[in-house]
């Protein structure tokens, strides 16, 4: 209304109006963003990002939501609302630089706060003039004037989106002299000089083991399934590798290839699986698959390599992480004892035959891995929900990355303990104030560090830098994408001044008399700490470690273009949920790593048919998204739990992740809809997603391949070994919660999931039923239609996404009360659980009682026979009560036998017709799961059949 009102009488009103318009505006227009929102959007604003360690809420999943929905609510483009008011246009007063269109720059605007361009006329080397005139230069200016992104399109005609606030904070610096995220992870990880697993910190001492009489548990601070379960995690491999071997038609050689095997304890008890017949394999076909069995690991650690090597492994040095490593581990395969003997590397066998990708009969025929991928680097990246980005452009991606910083007091003090001179000293200290206000003055120097200097006038150059920052994790201040948007809103926000002067003002108390260090400083010292511990914990004392964010480098875009590519609809639908939530950006982690694991994988078996297994915790690509973005402050690197007496000596190693850099293990959870992703792109296709319990198989299968039948035995953990705990774990029930801090419960969305994908021999070639358990999905469009609702994803953002459909997003919020929220967590938590109780459940069932036991009319006896139940009752609560309690094994019990007997009512087919049938109705995930194990194991005739052994827990 009040633009209509002051219309362009002449340019002193306009201005005028303009500036009227702004005073009596401004505070309703900086906060109509918020102010248009509900009030349990504001509270998800005001609350979610802060929920990260916090139980249930922590894990905020949302779901798909159409971009009709999303645009109910726009991030305001403040200078598109203040600055044009009837004629006075961005066409007409940004098409030019600041001297073009005088009239337009008077009293409240500036041409750096209103034009998407104004970075094109910062350096006065350049002008419109000299850039833009047609009659001179021709359509598309004078080619003299462009390089990168500055073009005639966004300079001259103010038609392409403005440039990032951080990307022009940062582009007079040299930001690679920062760490960047996964740079430092994996220094601290593998690096020669303080990595954790290269310099064996990761393991006890062969003395300790032998003290401690635990050939299994060989780890210094955490276990892993391989050694807590031993020998029987590894029998369950050694049962899938049997079957693959079957699939493969009796390959020979069968040759395994473990990346990263830690102690070596999972190979060790497979080849001892093979070598022994463990599994009571049909001793004629066991022969043939014991003389065609080879097993190989590939490992980067020394320390590691050194401890596979004492257990009697093959090892070839090599990176997960790496193609290049794939002619190492070839040249290694054509190495073996076959290709040694006679006829085989002189004949020139395939399989003996060694070059840069596996060829056609050689080659890998698996490639294993456990507990490798959360271990590689990842790479933080953030993205503005302003306007409609095109999230395949890298420019609109920032990368967050480390600055260390230290105070000189305590830098002296380290330096000394290292026997340097007060001379080396000196120069050193002298060298980093240099570097130090070069980098950072340099960044407050920028058009945007000029105005957040204006706000904080007081404020040092790295409280400017680093305050920028930190107000990035301040969701409710809404920060803008646009440089020319952000200086706009330091110069005329109060609230923004304000929070950055707060910020700024800590920050100067907090970093007197520091300087930076650069990477290589920071490498150099760590290197010298490798003979001075003590020293490196005083060190790692003292250190400060922030984040900046900065422009993605020309490298890391090619890196990562394909991911982006990939997973552009997904990405567009986080954008969809947080942008009308009012969320100023997502925040994703990327492991690039993942697909060179694959891409070394798919080198490694070539041609051929071959098979990918890998286990590990993580979640699907947008569970994580969710997890990350709605805690800004979350970098999504965690330490395990490490024993107490070994943090005895350290720093606070949980107050912030860098802290104990090289002294603790790092972890981040596995984007396995990433994994698989890549895998596609190279041919390979996925057989099953979900629990790791799933690998586990108890009754025995016929499995024919070609003219050749097989009797695979099954195998079941549970009569093989103690109720401890982590056999609780294995079948996925929770026992590390605490009653004290999460009321018996945590989330479980993350556990450990295993992925096995297949690169068949032609596109159409059916897929094996390697794992007979269902699959789950990777993608939230793809979940099963069945389920109630989704225990693998974030739970309050689930629940938004399964209102009715067509609900705003905000509306939905507006209808969780606070009874709702407070039972999500724990409903989706112990429907996690269920979800993998009840595909154990009913392996258990068919092993020990069979298939038609379950029929529909059988089904139907046994509910309404007070005998025949309590009998199966009994049997079932010997068998696992110690593991999930009656509780939930009779209610679950009761729902799976219900669902067979509905079976019946299909039109009076049987189960075995009903092969990747679902039913109409939802039901919760284990009744669903449980239908589709029954239906998967007893569809064909004699696939699953009773196990010849008893399946209780041993007395």
């Amino acid at each position: 209304p009040a633009s209509a009102q002051l219309g362009p009488q002449s340019a002193g009103g306009v201005a005028l109006g303009r500036a009227k318009l702004s005073e009596a505006a401004l505070a309703s227009a900086m906060g109509a963003a918020v102010a248009t929102l509900p009030a349990a959007a504001l509270l998800s604003m005001a609350v979610l990002p802060q929920l990260g360690s916090a139980g249930g809420l922590q894990d905020v999943h949302l779901g798909a939501t159409s971009s009709s929905q999303a645009q109910l609510f726009e991030p305001l483009d403040i200078s598109s609302a203040l600055c044009w008011v009837g004629d006075w246009t961005k066409e007409r007063c940004c098409r030019g630089d600041p001297t073009t269109q005088t009239e337009c720059w008077k009293d409240h605007f500036s041409f750096s706060e209103c034009c998407p361009n104004a970075e094109c006329w910062d350096d006065t080397r350049f002008s419109y003039e000299q850039c833009c005139d047609k009659d001179s230069f021709g359509e598309g200016g004078n080619p003299a004037c462009w390089s990168g992104t500055y073009n005639y399109e966004r300079c001259c005609l103010a038609s392409r989106p403005a440039q990032s606030w951080v990307d022009v904070l940062t582009s007079g610096v040299d930001t690679e002299q920062f760490y960047s995220m996964d740079e430092f992870y994996t220094d601290a990880q593998y690096g020669d000089d303080f990595g954790y697993y290269s310099t064996g910190r990761v393991l006890k001492t062969l003395q300790q083991d032998q003290a401690e009489g635990d050939g299994a548990q060989q780890f210094a601070h955490f276990t892993t399934y391989p050694m807590a379960l031993s020998p029987h995690f590894g029998r369950v491999f050694c049962r899938l590798l049997f079957l693959m071997w079957i699939e493969l038609e009796e390959r020979e050689p069968f040759r395994v290839v473990e990346m990263g095997a830690g102690s070596g304890q999972l190979g060790h008890d497979i080849q001892q699986c093979v070598t022994s017949n463990e599994l009571g394999i049909a001793p004629a076909v066991w022969r043939r698959w014991a003389a065609s069995f080879e097993y190989v690991i590939m490992e980067l650690s020394p320390a590691l390599a050194r401890r596979q090597l004492h257990r009697g492994l093959r090892v070839v040095p090599g990176d997960a992480q790496s193609r290049g490593s794939c002619a190492p581990v070839l040249a290694a395969l054509a190495d073996s004892v076959a290709c040694r003997g006679a006829g085989g590397s002189e004949s020139g066998a395939p399989e003996c035959r060694a070059g840069p990708r596996a060829e056609e009969g050689g080659g890998a025929s698996v490639v294993l891995s456990n507990e490798l991928l959360d271990a590689f680097a990842p790479v933080k990246l953030r993205l503005s929900v302003f306007g409609q980005p095109d999230v395949t452009d890298c420019s609109v991606w920032q990368e967050m990355r480390l600055v260390h910083i230290m105070k000189e007091s305590d830098l002296e003090m380290v330096t000394k303990a290292l026997q340097h001179s007060q001379n080396r000293i000196e120069t050193l200290l002298d060298d980093l104030r240099g570097y130090t206000s070069e980098m950072f003055c340099g960044i407050k120097n920028t058009t945007v560090g000029k105005a957040a200097a204006e706000c904080s006038p007081h404020s040092s150059c790295l409280a400017i830098a680093f305050g920028l920052s930190e107000l990035l994790g301040h969701s409710d201040l809404q920060l803008p994408a646009a440089a020319h948007n952000m200086r706009l809103r330091l110069r005329k926000d109060d609230l923004l001044c304000e929070r950055l002067r707060e910020v700024s003002s800590r920050l100067d108390g907090e970093m007197q008399d520091v300087v930076v260090l650069p990477r290589q400083v920071y490498q150099q010292l760590r290197h010298e700490f490798r003979d001075a511990p003590q020293v490196e914990v005083l060190f790692l004392a003292k250190m400060q470690t922030r984040q900046v964010p900065v422009a993605l480098s020309q490298k890391r875009c090619g890196e990562l273009s394909w991911w982006m590519s990939t997973h552009k609809e997904r990405i567009h639908r986080l954008l969809d949920i947080y942008r009308p939530l009012g969320y100023p950006a997502i925040q994703l982690l990327v492991r690039p790593g993942e697909r060179d694991f694959v891409e070394l994988a798919d080198c490694l078996v070539g041609p051929n048919r071959g098979f990918m297994l890998s286990i590990d915790y993580g979640a699907s690509f947008e569970a994580l998204g969710h997890s990350l973005s709605v805690d800004p402050l979350s970098d999504g690197i965690f330490i395990p739990p490490v024993p107490q007496e070994l943090l005895q000596d350290l720093p606070d190693c949980y107050s912030s992740w860098p802290v104990c850099a090289g002294r603790v293990d790092w972890t981040t959870f596995v984007d396995f809809t990433n994994v698989a992703a890549a895998g596609e792109l190279l041919g390979w296709r996925t057989l099953m997603y979900g629990p790791q319990s799933a690998l586990e198989h108890m009754s025995r299968r016929n499995v024919t391949v070609g003219d050749r039948s097989y009797s695979v035995p099954g195998y079941g953990v549970l009569s093989k070994t103690w109720a401890s705990r982590h056999l609780q774990n294995w079948y996925g029930r929770e026992t590390l919660a605490s009653s004290s801090e999460s009321a018996g419960w945590e989330q479980r969305w993350t556990s450990f999931k295993a992925l096995l994908m297949e690169k068949p021999a032609t596109p159409a070639q059916p897929k094996p039923s390697i794992i007979a358990a269902p699959s789950w999905h990777l993608d939230n469009l793809e979940a099963d239609p069945c389920w109630k609702f989704d225990p693998t994803s974030l739970p309050l953002a689930d629940w938004v996404a399964r209102r009715q459909p067509g609900t705003d997003v905000r509306e939905a919020m507006n209808q969780l009360t606070k009874e709702i929220s407070d039972g999500l967590g724990r409903t989706y938590s112990d429907a996690y659980e269920e979800a993998q109780l009840a595909v154990r459940l009913v392996d258990w069932l068919v092993a020990t009682e069979g298939c038609d036991n379950f029929r529909p009319a059988a089904a139907s006896s046994l509910l309404n026979s007070e005998g025949l139940w309590l009998s199966l009752r009994r049997r079932v609560l010997k068998a696992w009560e110690g593991i999930w309690g009656a509780e939930p094994l009779e209610r679950l019990l009761t729902a799976l036998l219900r669902r067979f007997e509905r079976l019946g009512e299909e039109g009076g087919r049987q189960a075995t017709e009903l092969a990747g049938v679902r039913s109409a109705k939802t039901a919760s995930p284990a009744e669903c799961l449980g239908q589709q194990a029954y239906v998967a194991l007893c569809s064909t005739p004699g696939d699953s059949v009773r196990a010849r052994a008893p399946l209780y827990p041993p007395e």
